[in-house]
């Protein structure tokens, strides 16, 4: 699958042994730091820094499949975080403490809140959040480094009530089934496929934002085995999401019983 070049990773911060993880003095490494910054600073060497950071199109089940945490929440406050590299001091990190309301992957543990880090500078790639704080929700996906978790300018950071009803269903149940599959975007035509397990992204031909109908309302899920071998890979289709949530998915377990007159 195409990745951008000079995509920075989002990673959110844990700590071990019990620690709080909402903990301001615990800080990024800087050998984890100075890789996230090697690719922006070599696009920026190479081209126009206003033009530095450009993100490969990604499906919304691609990035879940791939994020290493998946949360709704609300962000509640930013800080700056200082350097203690010397490699670093031309480039500024920002810390956001985030309130947890759902999560959906990666967090054993839920606390009230966790931290995620990001580059300032959009130019690297950062992420801003330009909404008020204690806001509204929204969902976040983000990637771990070392005990980090950070979001990016191509993170998929997006307020919860933007979200359509059938990509909550892929995020609450069908994206995961699909993790063995591949979403392979199609920019220009001629496209093929290589192999079973892809579906063919075509938003792209037809709406540069890829926020078309494929995006809003599919999963590329695998169809049921029949005789195919252990290890070997499924065959993928692109499957409708359901526009509402089961009702075991509202109430798990024994729902109440309607009233009837």
């Amino acid at each position: 699958m195409q990745r951008s070049g000079n995509r920075v990773s989002p990673r959110i911060l844990e700590t071990q042994g019990g620690g709080d993880p909402l903990d301001p003095s615990i800080t990024m490494s800087p050998v984890a730091l100075s890789r996230l910054l090697a690719a922006a600073i070599l696009v920026l060497a190479l081209g126009d820094p206003t033009a530095a950071c450009s993100c490969a199109p990604q499906h919304p089940q691609t990035v879940f499949c791939e994020a290493d945490v998946v949360i709704r929440g609300k962000f509640m406050g930013v800080t700056p975080l200082n350097s203690s590299s010397n490699t670093q001091k031309f480039e500024s990190w920002i810390r956001y403490k985030i309130k947890i309301t759902k999560t959906y992957k990666g967090l054993e543990s839920q606390g009230n809140g966790i931290f995620i880090d990001s580059l300032e500078q959009e130019t690297f790639c950062g992420y801003q959040h330009r909404a008020p704080l204690n806001g509204e929700e929204y969902l976040i996906m983000a990637e771990r480094q070392d005990k980090h978790l950070i979001i990016s300018l191509c993170s998929f950071v997006r307020p919860w009530g933007r979200i359509p009803p059938s990509q909550r269903h892929g995020i609450s149940q069908a994206y995961g089934q699909g993790c063995a599959c591949q979403v392979v975007p199609c920019e220009f035509r001629p496209c093929e496929l290589l192999g079973d397990a892809q579906c063919l992204w075509t938003d792209g031909l037809l709406d540069q934002s890829w926020q078309g109908p494929q995006a809003q309302r599919l999963a590329c899920l695998p169809r049921p085995s029949q005789g195919v071998p252990p290890g070997a890979d499924p065959f993928c289709v692109w499957k409708t999401l359901k526009s509402r949530p089961s009702r075991a998915a509202i109430c798990p377990g024994l729902c109440p019983l309607r009233n009837t007159p």
